[in-house]
């Protein structure tokens, strides 16, 4: 006989993989208990993101020995009895496979204990067994203490990531509850460190200010409500001077449960079109009420996704809430603007300074360092001599290419060809040449040391996530030093980069740092090192508007012609347009 059936206990390490994956999903299903339970205040603690130990303690109803024996046992719930019962469900655990799965994986204590109760229970679990119940004195609610996650299941426990990144996993879902329960008194503690203490608030704007950093809680303003149906909206995003990243500012709720969509997300930034630039994302918190019955929220095992009946009218009404929130506010800052400024005047935008691409050179050939040396012990009738090899080099190259004729808009140069007019992109040019130097010649980088270190401020998550990393900067003329638990500071750059804002940079690798989690560690170094030497490129690339004499564009377009990858830059956009001669004739009649 070949098949058999598994042993309970066998059965249920194997079906909690469905439902407990890391420490953050255990911290997600006991805090939904204790919300349900009626809870003013929560307590979070866990120690190595979660992986040796997290309690969860709460002020909720708490429940009776009855109750409390069979809670652990499969499909044991209080909040449905049918399956029709699903389309009006409005609780958060209502599976009844939380705990039981919990139990099978780790060493479990509860105690808890309700209102008019004397005393209170307490219950150790082992491998889903209750090997001890005791009566002890206790508060009225329930604290849950989960030990040694996956101590009996090795094969699991290996794949669990790095403390950072548990961490980080287990901080955002904290800030989920705490945006979304703004009249719960919420408190996170890692490693024994109070790490956030959030007090009730009255709004979200208020909630939000305890849980960000000053940059994004600068910015944030109320959301336009917006009813429609059965459809409400309400929330805080950031205004159009705030953009980050990495969509990990977005957090959507639905029901009073916070949800993954990826449509709502492009609902919202839809919202933000034209007014963000491209690949830069708003911090937001969105809550939508809709009726039960339009939505299903059984559709993952861990309840973090949702499927709506009618999505199209729920993405517009995201995005209609959003440009309505945008263009208020604009109207106000302009009101304010004229209120306080009256007589105030226009002034012609002082055009930036011509672009020498050789004033600032990334790398110093040998030839070049050694120059002035040559030409002092030159007589003065030779010095007029040296220059002359360059032009002649370029001047053979721009044969190939064609003649310059003009610069347009500062920020394409047009080139005469035989079969028609070339326009290259003088900032993506010049960001495909300087990715390809650092790509080969990245070590001989010139570094330039601040006078004065410039610092930067982290939250503590993504310091615990970048500082393992911190060596990639230093491995790219950026040398950092971690100066706090979300202070870092800036010692050298190179030479090339000392004007361009580091702290941009540094939130970039972390938003990289946080979508490359699942991948493997070569792969892992691999893209951050491509992404960073791309991003550096661009920082450092001359930009539009950027006029341009015809011996920097001469230069520029020669570098570009030494470029194996000269058609598209680092990011995949065209370095030039050619504009047929045969289409031009047509649109002039010329030819049919």
């Amino acid at each position: 006989m070949k098949i058999q059936k598994l042993a309970r206990q066998e059965a249920q390490k194997i079906a909690a993989g469905e439902v407990v994956e890391r420490p953050a999903n255990i911290v997600k299903e006991l805090v939904e208990n204790s919300l349900d339970a009626g809870a003013t205040t929560i307590t979070i603690s866990v120690k190595q993101g979660g992986k040796t130990h997290i309690a969860i303690t709460d002020n909720g109803c708490g429940m009776e020995p009855e109750d409390a024996q069979i809670c652990f046992e499969r499909h044991t719930t209080s909040k449905i009895k049918t399956i029709d019962q699903l389309q009006d469900i409005t609780t958060f655990g209502f599976r009844g496979e939380a705990l039981a799965s919990i139990c099978s994986v780790a060493k479990v204590t509860i105690t808890t204990k309700t209102a008019d109760a004397l005393e209170g229970l307490q219950l150790k679990i082992e491998n889903g067994i209750i090997e001890s119940v005791k009566t002890v004195a206790s508060q009225t609610g329930t604290s849950i203490t989960i030990d040694d996650l996956f101590y009996n299941v090795p094969a699991r426990k290996k794949f669990l990531k790095t403390t950072a990144t548990e961490w980080n996993r287990v901080a955002t879902l904290f800030k989920a509850f705490a945006l979304d329960n703004c009249h719960v008194h919420f408190k996170l503690i890692h490693d024994d460190t109070v790490v956030y203490n959030c007090p009730p608030t009255k709004t979200v704007p208020e909630r939000i200010i305890q849980l960000f950093d000053a940059p994004l809680t600068n910015h944030v303003m109320g959301l336009s409500e917006f009813q429609e149906n059965d459809i409400s909206i309400s929330g805080a995003v950031t205004t159009q001077q705030y953009a980050r990243y990495d969509r990990n500012g977005i957090f959507f709720f639905v029901n009073n449960r916070w949800v993954k969509n990826y449509q709502l997300t492009n609902a919202l930034t839809k919202g933000y079109l034209n007014v963000l630039p491209s690949g830069r994302y708003p911090a937001a918190v969105v809550c939508l009420n809709i009726n039960p019955k339009t939505i299903d929220v059984n559709v993952h095992p861990k309840k973090e996704e949702i499927q709506f009946l009618n999505p199209r009218v729920v993405e517009s009404a995201i995005t209609a809430a959003v440009k309505t929130t945008l263009e208020n506010h604009l109207s106000e800052q302009l009101k304010r603007t004229v209120s306080l400024a009256p007589e105030l005047q226009y002034n012609a935008p002082i055009p930036p300074p011509p672009f020498n691409p050789l004033a600032e050179l990334p790398f110093m050939p040998e030839e070049k360092i050694q120059e002035p040396e040559k030409k002092e012990q030159q007589a003065p009738e030779q010095k007029e001599e040296s220059p002359e090899p360059i032009p002649v080099v370029e001047q053979k190259t721009l044969e190939q290419k064609g003649t310059i004729i003009g610069h347009y808009n500062q920020t394409y140069i047009l080139l005469e060809k035989k079969d028609g007019l070339l326009f290259i992109d003088q900032h993506a040019a010049h960001e495909r040449i300087l990715y390809e130097k650092f790509k080969e010649r990245f070590n001989e980088v010139a570094i330039v040391n601040l006078l004065f270190p410039i610092t930067v401020q982290i939250s503590t998550e993504n310091m615990q996530l970048i500082e393992p990393h911190l060596e990639i900067f230093n491995q790219h003329g950026i040398k950092i030093e971690q100066l706090g638990p979300n202070q870092l500071a800036i010692k050298a750059t190179p030479v090339f980069f000392k004007n361009q804002p580091i702290n941009d940079l540094i939130e970039q690798v972390i938003g990289w740092v946080k979508e490359l989690q699942q991948v493997n560690k070569e792969d892992f170094y691999k893209t951050i090192t491509e992404k960073l030497r791309a991003q550096m490129a661009c920082k450092a690339a001359i930009k539009a508007g950027y006029s341009m004499t015809t011996e920097t564009m001469e230069q520029l377009l020669a570098d570009l012609e030494t470029c194996d990858n000269r058609f598209t830059c680092p990011h995949g956009r065209p370095t030039s347009f050619l504009l047929p001669l045969n289409d031009l004739e047509r649109k002039f009649k010329r030819k049919l």
